[in-house]
């Protein structure tokens, strides 16, 4: 977008009274407009040289502090220079001397954004796209800020909008399908990936992005397909292994899972997961020699696994190591307190320890969890809970 420039007054001659008039009725935004420091600001900017006009527009801001344009200018140009909180600063004391600028309002949502401020951009953006529907900019992200904030649901909404106005933007498209993803629109997922792939075939994560569409969808056989035939081209690639090896243990076919995770570890070392359901495969194959050190390196990579801590808390139950048993489930507890599988496990440590009490309400928690998840489901089938989109 090329720099905003500053309105210059027509340099006619004109009577002293009228001058006189012009001044006291608008300020001394005419002035500064006629004057050559303005001028000579605006020129620089054009030629991208932002670091001497900001040096002009600041010295224009202590002689005409209540001039919006001088601050916006300026805010340009610190922006343009990678100085977004600066640049933040001087937009919002532009709109707070005139609030009706559109352009500055868009200017710091973009601001704000760059630096991850979503939840600030977004009202810019809204306002901007209220005011401007016809301009698509605005729309865009507002899309992408939901999606920066994880609100796939409100991202999809308006990404879907801006994807028919931009049909060409293979970037957006993606994002788009992503959004489609997380908001558990498979529908929506499918027919994006489908024309992305038709673009380019070979692009590995979109059909790993695929896959995962056609798991939530229940299609876990159609989704294991879906990567089987990808990782005989690509057998290098990261978290491909993983995702099919995932998906054969969530299919309990744990023969073909553990090559696929091995394979993982061999060529991305550094992910946890991998570990994580390598170990637990061991201890369904009642390994826990070989599961506990693989779980101890998962949470040695990422220590907020609850799986991990269940797993190795079960381990150290079944040893009776009850110190470390109840540590580890502990943990558990705390990372997800309505899973109750770790709840009934430590209640059942503190029966061998003789703390009936402390038993006793772990499986008061245990009952408790299954009683809630079976009125949910009694509420969905029945169609309590459901409600039009």
């Amino acid at each position: 977008m090329p720099p905003r420039q500053p309105r210059h007054a027509n340099r006619s001659s004109c009577m002293l009274a009228l001058t006189a008039l012009v001044l006291y009725m608008f300020g001394s935004a005419f002035l500064w407009a006629q004057s050559d420091p303005a001028m000579k600001a605006s020129h620089l900017m054009q030629s991208g040289n932002f670091r001497e006009a900001e040096t002009l527009w600041r010295q224009l801001a202590v002689k005409h502090p209540r001039n919006a344009e001088v601050y916006g200018n300026l805010g340009v140009c610190l922006a343009q220079q990678g100085r977004l909180e600066q640049a933040v600063v001087a937009y919002r004391k532009s709109l707070e001397i005139k609030p009706d600028q559109s352009e500055v309002r868009y200017d710091l949502g973009l601001a704000e954004f760059k630096q991850g401020h979503f939840s600030l951009a977004i009202p810019l953006f809204a306002s901007q796209a209220k005011q401007k529907p016809e301009e698509h900019r605005s729309t865009i992200l507002l899309g992408m800020s939901y999606f920066g904030l994880r609100q796939y649901e409100k991202a999809t909404g308006y990404l879907q909008i801006a994807a028919k106005n931009d049909p060409s933007n293979l970037e957006l498209h993606n994002v788009l399908a992503q959004s489609c993803l997380w908001s558990h629109h498979y529908d929506c997922a499918l027919a994006e990936f489908r024309s992305l792939l038709n673009v380019n075939p070979k692009a590995v994560q979109v059909h790993m992005l695929m896959a995962q569409a056609l798991d939530g969808m229940g299609k876990t056989t159609d989704a294991i397909g879906e990567l089987e035939e990808v990782v005989r081209s690509t057998p290098f690639e990261p978290l491909l292994h993983f995702e099919l090896g995932y998906l054969y243990y969530k299919q309990r076919e744990f023969e073909k899972a553990l090559p696929e995770l091995q394979l993982e570890v061999k060529n991305n070392p550094g992910y946890a997961q991998s570990y994580l359901y390598m170990g637990d495969i061991a201890l369904h194959s009642n390994d826990s020699k070989t599961a506990e050190p693989l779980l101890k390196k998962a949470l040695q990579l990422e220590s907020s696994n609850r799986l991990a801590y269940f797993d190795l808390g079960s381990i150290y139950a079944d040893q009776n190591r009850y110190p470390k048993a109840v540590a580890a489930l502990q943990r558990a507890v705390k990372l997800d307190p309505t899973q109750p599988d770790a709840h009934y496990r430590l209640a059942r440590v503190y029966t061998a320890l003789g703390k009936k009490e402390m038993a006793a309400q772990e499986f008061a928690k245990t009952k408790e969890i299954h009683t809630k998840t079976e009125d949910a489901l009694m509420e969905k089938v029945s169609g309590k809970d459901s409600f039009p989109r």
